[in-house]
């Protein structure tokens, strides 16, 4: 029996947002499932949302407007709505609920809900990551139970990317009070919350009357499992069902075991270096971030650290994203990269790349990266943080994140999301403010995201990544093959990485 909703909990946490014995030791019931986290989400609460680690869970007890990306048409699959229409304004979407979908206090979800989520999302008390998408909308008009109206304040190409957040009760909200709803905010989901045991575990239970899922497996217990190795460990040893991110050198040794299960897909991922100017007058010089940009050796982090298992980048956008341009690459040349460190005015004061391992193999990465900047002429040194720590420092614009991080962003179809969080002068996780084309850049980023013509917006997406691509302050790196593998008493195969949420065969009890 298939299970839809579980197999959308794996996809979510696959983008996110990473031997004790040959025959395995099964240590839960037959009716859980364990999946290793890489992380600790920050949040359960979709209106504050932090990071792409908090969707593996918020996503699974949270049902949507909207969900993936049909590869056929690009648009968003249908979720709680049973339809959706852009309006002849083009500023405004109407969106028609379906009926049945109920919160798990048994409340049905109604038009109230959602238009209590968009105003959460852009209360910025909330800090919610994606309040500048949100900002976007001027209004939630609730014209009955049923039907919502989106009041955009001007056409906005990207309007289905402000529809895949989990919807949250607003009656629950309003009865409980915050703190207690961050503690377990109502979802529509498949599952539900059952325990959370901060920094170690989140046990779901499934809802039994579920209106669109059954599921196979009663229990998820998803297990933060930080480091690798232990991760696989425990899938040998039965105390983990399914774990992601596998690094490529443990791939042999996961396959000699009967038990187990390895695959692998291409995922539309981003590695990347995000360069600090604002923050470290030493980046102000173009000179260096072009020495920087010129002097690493895509492919040989890729041939070294992750034995071919990816593909490098060169601009700021995955070739499954609106707007790749294949044919743009980055020459690898240490001599002009020396030539225009020396041509700038870096006087040799060291630089820190800081990294979180919560990253496949970063540790790795940023020591290769450290001995290019080296080469090139760079005194560095290497940081490492804990994730949460990680993310507040960059939010905070906190030196101690050093001169530039070491980053990943798991990518979809549309690449506004991480424009406005990182390429803005507004944004959270951005460090170059005041280039000389930063106007521009802001300007090109709000013209792109209303431009209904879909020819005009790939023109202006080209521009956006000129800009960056002369100018860099956001680095592309590599993409990688997402390797995961699982217990033989589950079934699950990833057929696409368009989309977080795309609608793939379920994980399923192997028969």
């Amino acid at each position: 029996m298939k299970n839809k909703q579980l197999g959308k909990i794996m996809v979510i946490i696959l983008f996110m947002l990473i031997a004790v014995s040959s025959t395995a030791v099964f240590a839960g019931p037959e009716d859980t499932v364990k999946v290793g986290l890489i992380a600790d989400p920050e949040t359960l609460n979709p209106i504050e949302w932090r990071s792409q680690n908090d969707l593996a869970i918020i996503m699974s007890t949270h049902d949507a407007l909207l969900w993936g990306v049909d590869s056929k048409t690009k648009m968003r699959n249908l979720g709680l709505a049973a339809s959706v229409k852009v309006l002849p304004s083009k500023k405004d979407v109407m969106v028609k609920l379906r009926r049945g979908p109920k919160f798990h206090t048994g409340d049905p979800v109604t038009a109230h809900d959602v238009q209590f989520t968009v105003q959460e999302i852009q209360n910025p008390e909330n800090a919610n990551a994606l309040i500048g998408f949100y900002d976007e909308i001027e209004s939630v008009e609730v014209v009955d139970d049923q039907t919502a109206i989106f009041h955009f304040f001007q056409p906005y190409a990207s309007w289905q990317e402000v529809m895949w957040i989990g919807i949250c009760s607003k009656k629950q909200y309003e009865k409980i009070g915050k703190e207690a709803f961050r503690k377990v905010p109502a979802g529509s989901g498949p599952y539900r919350v059952a325990e959370r045991i901060i920094g170690e575990s989140i046990t779901l239970e499934a809802m039994p009357n579920h209106i669109d899922s059954k599921p196979d497996f009663k229990t998820v217990k998803a297990i933060v499992v930080p480091d690798p190795v232990t991760r696989a460990a425990m899938l040998e040893t039965g105390e983990l069902d399914f774990i992601y991110n596998v690094q490529p050198h443990q791939v042999a040794k996961l396959k000699t075991k009967d038990h187990i299960t390895v695959k692998k897909a291409a995922t539309p991922s981003m590695y990347y270096l995000s360069i600090k100017p604002c923050i470290f007058p030493v980046l102000n010089d173009l000179k260096v971030r072009q020495a920087i940009n010129t002097g690493i050796n895509r492919q040989e982090i890729i041939d070294k650290v992750f034995l071919g298992e990816g593909f490098p980048l060169y601009s700021w956008v995955n070739p499954n994203e609106l707007g790749y341009d294949p044919t743009y690459k980055v020459e690898f040349n240490m001599q002009k990269a020396k030539k225009l460190l020396k041509e700038s005015s870096y006087t040799g004061e060291p630089v820190i790349i800081a990294y979180s391992s919560v990253m496949p193999n970063a540790s790795q990465v940023a020591e290769v990266v450290q001995k290019y900047l080296q080469d090139v002429g760079f005194a560095t040194k290497l940081w490492q943080l804990e994730y949460g720590t990680y993310l507040t420092y960059c939010r905070t614009k906190d030196k101690r994140a050093g001169h530039m991080a070491l980053s990943q962003f798991a990518i979809d179809y549309d690449p506004t999301i991480r424009f406005m969080m990182s390429m803005m002068s507004s944004s959270q996780y951005g460090y170059y403010k005041d280039g000389p084309k930063q106007k521009e850049m802001d300007r090109l980023i709000v013209a792109q995201g209303s431009e209904m013509n879909p020819q005009k917006r790939l023109d202006l997406l080209k521009k956006i990544h000129d800009i960056n691509n002369a100018d860099p302050a956001q680095i592309a790196l590599l993409g990688l093959n997402q390797i995961y593998a699982m217990n033989k008493r589950i079934d699950y195969n990833w057929e696409s990485w368009t989309s977080y949420f795309r609608k793939l065969e379920s994980i399923k009890r192997a028969k």
